[in-house]
């Protein structure tokens, strides 16, 4: 059995038995794409020599160029065959590995299966999983999926907001790294924070939760939210043309809060600080995308995060509570203590009139790119997604329950 180590996260190519396999992600987001590749067979005839005609002698000197098939969609978004691997290495059996990154690609145990036919199974331990801390209560209007499981410090790994019917995942507490030093001018320099362990949406705001909570804001008689600016869109695209006080509304109605722009970032980059949700290599998607076009909520499994966010490189664009700053990183390192910044929460008043932070970017998946857009004036690809910001102190600790953990 061959053992693969998964380095970080990404795409895998694998030739088997003439087969092309493809994974893409992380936490086993996509499902395997196989492709035969065709091999060449090999006469074992002999054929007389033939005289070469002054005809077969111009071909061979000018041969004729073979029609190439039209390709939609750029080039580097392309599945491509390559003789290197990205994002995993072949390893020894007595190599030192942690088993639980170890998977194996075998053929099936029933008779009449070809090559065309995989299995791909962990070949070590499931990670392990915490217990529920009894002492860490969830705010009210907030509930655990108790199937996903809980981290090592007792924190369900998905909870549940009964307002508006979204599932959130967990991001624990720690260091991470935010921005870059070789990019854009705004999104720099580099810099480690801390932050407390929050929940954000897996998904972005949908039209069919935007429309439920306007329909609730008419007939409560209070302040309207203006209808979506795609609203004749289906119901599972995410909502967009969303002004900054109507998603600050949203949010604080379902008992949530905008994310900080380190916490979209977090969430996004995960704690190695990836160029893109899925590791540092290409997207591998199953259909063509472009930068900025916009698709049902979690239309691309390859488009998620270390914790299991979808759509953060690619779909809306999404408002952050930061005001907008085009150096804003410049003041978050004088604040570090032993070279980390903690709990940084972005400028402290306007310093651009009325812009707010946005992330997502139009033209490219990497998700470190920042941009402000104009709080009262929303464009079109803007729309919303939700944090909890987690109050208790238990939710932050760094200190596992259990005492086989590192």
């Amino acid at each position: 059995m061959m053992r693969i180590r998964k380095v970080c996260c990404g795409a895998f190519h694998l030739f088997v038995g003439g087969l092309l396999l493809t994974t893409a992600g992380c936490g086993g987001g996509s499902e395997p794409q196989a492709q035969r590749v065709p091999v060449k067979q090999k006469s074992s005839s002999v054929q007389a020599p033939k005289l070469k005609s002054a005809g077969s002698r111009l071909k061979k000197r000018f041969p004729k160029k073979s029609k190439q098939p039209e390709i939609e969609g750029k080039p580097e978004d392309m599945f491509e065959v390559v003789d290197y691997v990205h994002n995993f290495e072949i390893q020894k059996p007595e190599s030192d590995s942690r088993s639980d990154d170890l998977i194996a690609v075998v053929l099936p145990a029933q008779k009449g299966v070809d090559s065309s036919t995989f299995l791909i199974t962990a070949s070590g331990k499931q990670k392990e999983q915490g217990e529920p801390d009894s002492s860490f209560k969830l705010p009210e209007g907030f509930s655990a999926v108790d199937e996903a499981g809980y981290s090592l410090q007792g924190l369900p790994h998905r909870i549940r907001c009964e307002r508006d019917y979204s599932e959130m995942v967990l991001v624990p507490a720690g260091v991470s790294v935010q921005g870059v030093n070789n990019g854009d001018k705004n999104a720099g320099p580099q810099f480690t924070i801390y932050q407390n362990a929050f929940y954000i949406d897996v998904h972005e705001v949908t039209l069919e939760q935007y429309r439920r909570w306007r329909s609730e804001m008419i007939a409560q008689k209070g302040k309207i939210p203006k209808p979506a600016g795609n609203d004749l869109q289906p119901a599972e695209f995410p909502a967009l043309g969303i002004s900054y006080t109507d998603a600050l509304n949203y949010a604080r109605t379902m008992g949530k809060q905008l994310p900080l722009e380190t916490q979209w970032e977090k969430a996004a980059r995960g704690e190695m600080g990836f160029q893109y949700p899925w590791g540092n290599g290409r997207p591998l998607w199953q259909i063509v995308r472009k930068p900025g076009q916009i698709d049902a909520v979690g239309t691309f499994p390859g488009d998620k995060s270390p914790y299991g966010v979808f759509d953060l490189a690619g779909n809306a664009r999404e408002w952050c509570e930061d005001w907008y700053s085009n150096n804003p990183y410049q003041a978050a390192i004088t604040l570090a203590d032993a070279g980390v910044v903690r709990d940084w929460s972005g400028p402290k008043r306007s310093v651009i009139p009325s812009m707010r932070a946005v992330r997502g970017n139009q033209q490219a998946w990497n998700v470190w790119k920042r941009s402000g857009e104009n709080m009262r004036r929303p464009p079109a690809d803007v729309g919303v997604r939700c944090v909890l910001n987690l109050p208790n102190a238990s939710a932050d600790t760094e200190t596992p329950k259990t005492p086989d953990s590192f």
